[in-house]
């Protein structure tokens, strides 16, 4: 999966969540200054949920630093990207 294909994904999933302004917010914007209160810690939860949902994967809220990673779209495509690539090595290993 190309980096361009996950950042769709990713905008196109919390666009169904926090509406379609997701598509206007630069890669690099923080998502608590673009949304403002709502974006709170539940919220925050529900996007990492979502995320989860949608690439098949667990965020371990203890050893990955959810706060630096889901700040901005470009760290959450970052954080994808490397969680799909590891999920390979380990599926070619096992």
């Amino acid at each position: 999966m190309n980096e361009l294909s996950i950042e769709h994904r990713i905008r196109q999933t919390l666009g169904q969540l926090l509406g379609e302004e997701v598509e206007s917010i630069a890669a690099d914007a923080s998502f608590r200054d673009f949304l403002g209160e709502r974006f709170d810690s539940l919220m925050a939860v529900e996007v990492i949920t979502v995320i989860e949902g949608q690439f098949g994967f667990e965020v371990d809220y203890l050893s990955d630093d959810v706060r630096y990673w889901f700040e901005t779209l470009a760290r959450m495509q970052q954080f994808v990207a490397q969680k799909l690539e590891d999920q390979l090595s380990l599926q070619a290993i096992g």
